[in-house]
Protein backbone atom coordinates (compact mmCIF):
# COMPACT_ATOMS: atom_id res chain seq x y z
CA UNK A 1 0.00 0.00 0.00
CA UNK A 2 1.35 3.53 -1.26
CA UNK A 3 0.60 6.56 0.35
CA UNK A 4 -1.18 9.16 -1.96
CA UNK A 5 -0.33 12.79 -2.30
CA UNK A 6 -1.81 15.37 0.00
CA UNK A 7 -2.98 18.01 -3.44
CA UNK A 8 -4.12 14.90 -4.56
CA UNK A 9 -6.27 13.38 -1.50
CA UNK A 10 -7.47 17.03 -0.94
CA UNK A 11 -8.25 18.29 -4.11
CA UNK A 12 -9.86 15.37 -5.52
CA UNK A 13 -11.76 15.03 -2.34
CA UNK A 14 -13.17 18.09 -2.62
CA UNK A 15 -14.56 17.92 -6.22
CA UNK A 16 -15.86 14.17 -5.43
CA UNK A 17 -17.91 16.15 -2.40
CA UNK A 18 -19.33 19.13 -4.16
CA UNK A 19 -20.31 16.99 -7.10
CA UNK A 20 -22.60 14.98 -4.97
CA UNK A 21 -23.70 18.56 -3.33
CA UNK A 22 -23.95 20.33 -6.65
CA UNK A 23 -25.62 17.29 -8.07
CA UNK A 24 -28.64 16.97 -5.08
CA UNK A 25 -28.69 20.60 -5.02
CA UNK A 26 -29.07 21.58 -8.38
CA UNK A 27 -30.95 18.36 -9.93
CA UNK A 28 -32.95 17.20 -7.08
CA UNK A 29 -36.10 20.10 -7.94
CA UNK A 30 -38.54 20.93 -10.83
CA UNK A 31 -35.58 21.91 -13.51
CA UNK A 32 -35.02 18.29 -13.25
CA UNK A 33 -36.23 15.41 -11.38
CA UNK A 34 -39.98 17.00 -10.79
CA UNK A 35 -40.06 18.95 -13.90
CA UNK A 36 -43.46 19.06 -15.37
CA UNK A 37 -41.97 18.43 -18.90
CA UNK A 38 -40.54 15.38 -18.40
CA UNK A 39 -42.31 12.05 -18.76
CA UNK A 40 -41.80 9.44 -16.37
CA UNK A 41 -39.41 6.99 -18.30
CA UNK A 42 -36.96 10.64 -18.56
CA UNK A 43 -37.09 10.82 -15.19
CA UNK A 44 -36.05 7.36 -14.41
CA UNK A 45 -33.25 7.76 -16.69
CA UNK A 46 -32.02 10.92 -14.60
CA UNK A 47 -32.22 8.76 -11.60
CA UNK A 48 -29.95 6.08 -13.00
CA UNK A 49 -27.63 8.87 -13.93
CA UNK A 50 -28.33 10.17 -10.76
CA UNK A 51 -27.64 7.48 -8.21
CA UNK A 52 -24.60 6.09 -10.20
CA UNK A 53 -22.73 8.77 -10.07
CA UNK A 54 -23.37 9.20 -6.52
CA UNK A 55 -22.68 5.52 -5.88
CA UNK A 56 -18.77 6.54 -8.29
CA UNK A 57 -18.17 8.99 -6.06
CA UNK A 58 -18.72 7.29 -2.66
CA UNK A 59 -16.71 4.70 -3.72
CA UNK A 60 -13.85 6.87 -5.19
CA UNK A 61 -14.34 9.06 -1.50
CA UNK A 62 -14.06 5.56 0.22
CA UNK A 63 -11.04 4.88 -2.01
CA UNK A 64 -8.84 7.68 -0.54
CA UNK A 65 -9.83 7.51 2.81
CA UNK A 66 -9.91 3.92 3.66
CA UNK A 67 -6.79 1.50 3.46
CA UNK A 68 -6.29 -1.46 1.27
CA UNK A 69 -3.75 -3.76 -0.22
CA UNK A 70 -3.50 -2.05 -3.96
CA UNK A 71 -3.61 1.76 -2.65
CA UNK A 72 -1.36 3.84 -4.20
CA UNK A 73 -1.52 1.33 -7.33
CA UNK A 74 -2.07 2.86 -10.95
CA UNK A 75 -5.13 0.83 -11.25
CA UNK A 76 -6.32 2.85 -8.16
CA UNK A 77 -5.26 5.95 -8.71
CA UNK A 78 -6.78 6.25 -11.97
CA UNK A 79 -9.77 4.75 -10.47
CA UNK A 80 -10.00 7.85 -7.82
CA UNK A 81 -8.71 10.44 -9.88
CA UNK A 82 -10.20 9.80 -13.43
CA UNK A 83 -13.91 9.47 -11.46
CA UNK A 84 -15.12 13.02 -11.61
CA UNK A 85 -15.25 12.81 -15.19
CA UNK A 86 -18.28 9.92 -14.83
CA UNK A 87 -20.58 12.88 -13.73
CA UNK A 88 -18.46 16.29 -15.31
CA UNK A 89 -16.88 14.53 -18.13
CA UNK A 90 -20.29 13.60 -19.73
CA UNK A 91 -20.93 17.09 -20.01
CA UNK A 92 -19.30 17.24 -23.71
CA UNK A 93 -20.69 13.60 -25.65
CA UNK A 94 -23.62 14.85 -23.68
CA UNK A 95 -24.29 18.03 -26.14
CA UNK A 96 -23.38 15.50 -29.69
CA UNK A 97 -26.78 13.95 -28.93
CA UNK A 98 -29.18 15.91 -31.29
CA UNK A 99 -31.93 17.98 -29.48
CA UNK A 100 -29.72 18.33 -26.01
CA UNK A 101 -29.32 21.55 -24.67
CA UNK A 102 -28.45 22.51 -21.41
CA UNK A 103 -30.91 25.19 -20.85
CA UNK A 104 -33.74 23.64 -17.74
CA UNK A 105 -37.04 22.86 -20.33
CA UNK A 106 -39.69 25.50 -19.98
CA UNK A 107 -37.28 28.00 -19.90
CA UNK A 108 -36.60 30.09 -23.46
CA UNK A 109 -33.27 32.04 -24.40
CA UNK A 110 -34.03 35.87 -24.79
CA UNK A 111 -34.53 37.61 -28.00
CA UNK A 112 -31.39 37.92 -29.80
CA UNK A 113 -29.37 35.71 -27.23
CA UNK A 114 -26.17 34.73 -29.07
CA UNK A 115 -26.34 31.42 -30.61
CA UNK A 116 -23.15 30.58 -28.96
CA UNK A 117 -24.10 30.87 -25.75
CA UNK A 118 -26.95 28.85 -25.88
CA UNK A 119 -25.74 25.61 -24.73
CA UNK A 120 -22.30 27.67 -22.70
CA UNK A 121 -23.99 27.08 -19.29
CA UNK A 122 -22.02 28.04 -15.90
CA UNK A 123 -22.07 23.84 -15.56
CA UNK A 124 -20.42 23.88 -18.64
CA UNK A 125 -18.45 25.64 -17.79
CA UNK A 126 -17.54 23.79 -14.07
CA UNK A 127 -17.47 20.68 -16.11
CA UNK A 128 -14.53 21.88 -17.97
CA UNK A 129 -12.65 23.11 -14.74
CA UNK A 130 -12.94 19.64 -12.73
CA UNK A 131 -12.61 17.68 -15.70
CA UNK A 132 -9.35 19.18 -16.65
CA UNK A 133 -7.87 19.19 -12.85
CA UNK A 134 -9.19 16.24 -12.17
CA UNK A 135 -6.94 14.29 -15.56
CA UNK A 136 -3.79 16.44 -14.56
CA UNK A 137 -3.85 15.76 -10.62
CA UNK A 138 -4.12 12.10 -11.94
CA UNK A 139 -1.50 12.20 -14.57
CA UNK A 140 0.53 13.84 -11.82
CA UNK A 141 0.01 11.11 -9.26
CA UNK A 142 1.00 8.37 -11.21
CA UNK A 143 4.34 9.88 -12.08
CA UNK A 144 4.67 10.57 -8.80
CA UNK A 145 3.53 6.99 -7.55
CA UNK A 146 6.31 5.51 -10.31
CA UNK A 147 9.32 7.16 -8.79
Amino acid sequence: MKKLSKPFVIIISFILLFTMIIMSVMDLNETHMTNPFWPPHARFHWAVQYFSAMLICLLALSAIWFSYKEKGSRLSILFIGLSPLFFWGMFFPALLMPGTGTWPDGVVPPPGFPEIFKNIHPNLIMACILSVVSVILTIRECKMQRV
